[in-house]
């Protein structure tokens, strides 16, 4: 994950209590930390759009197959998945959080 752009305060809360992931660095922030840490010829490669159909798809995946899941693992765990899946496709939707794939080489000393 990274903050593509500034979060709404339902944002910042749903991160918080919803995601547990209260603080996202900026594309620079990542890049600029990775370089302090010794990183070059960074690849910082947006994947939002995938990572919003992928988590919409496994949202209604996971809905499709309640009943099988809730026999297995009970509805207090299917509650607390979809409450998580849901706020993952918010947040995607909401095209403030973003999905990332970094690719980089470490200097040599």
């Amino acid at each position: 994950y990274y903050c593509r752009s500034p979060f709404t305060a339902s944002e910042v809360e749903s991160l918080a209590t919803d995601v547990f992931c209260k603080e996202l660095p900026t594309r620079e922030e990542y890049v600029d930390d990775l370089e302090a840490a010794g990183f070059h010829n960074i690849q910082f490669i947006d994947k939002s759009t995938e990572w919003t159909d992928f988590v919409t798809e496994r949202l209604d995946k996971f809905i499709a197959k309640r009943e099988s899941f809730v026999q297995v693992h009970g509805e207090p765990t299917y509650e607390s998945l979809l409450l998580f899946y849901k706020a993952v496709v918010a947040l995607f939707v909401g095209k403030n959080l973003g999905g990332v794939r970094i690719i980089a080489q470490k200097m040599g000393k």
